[in-house]
């Protein structure tokens, strides 16, 4: 991952944070094998969504009640692409599935097109939410 790439993680968090890729490479690490958009098999590694969240001190398992189950994490990409989960989704409290945040395929940094950062959500049929040179994570409330 390049040393300069950054990703934002605001909104309804405790310590709102641009984090590092050396932030994020001191997570631990996951690996994926999945299909991609065009059929094709491939091994992504990153980290667990969840778990950059926590780093900016997101809601997570038993804090997910109540008002906060109408908040949600909206992500964006440089192109201006965002999209939309439920913070249960995210939690492993709630949810069976791992959503990860990627800076390899096939074991090489993500192509430019993709990279330096993307949502891996495995379990989904079609893959519109993995978003591809993702730049934010904004906490928001639903209203």
């Amino acid at each position: 991952m390049p040393a300069t790439a950054t990703l934002r993680v605001e909104g309804l968090v405790t310590t709102p944070r641009t984090l590092s890729a050396a932030d994020l490479a001191a997570l631990p690490r996951h690996e994926q094998a999945t299909t991609d958009k065009d059929g094709k098999k491939h091994v992504y590694r990153g980290v667990a969504l969840a778990d950059v969240l926590h780093l900016a001190g997101a809601p997570a398992g038993k804090a997910i009640h109540g008002a906060v189950l109408a908040e949600a994490l909206l992500a964006t990409a440089a192109d201006g692409y965002r999209v939309v989960f439920a913070l249960p989704e995210i939690d492993a409290d709630f949810s069976p599935q791992t959503i990860l945040l990627v800076d390899q395929r096939d074991g090489q940094p993500l192509p430019a097109p993709d990279g330096p950062y993307q949502l891996i959500v495995p379990l989904e049929k079609k893959p519109a939410r993995w978003v591809r040179q993702l730049t934010g994570l904004r906490i928001v409330s639903v209203q």
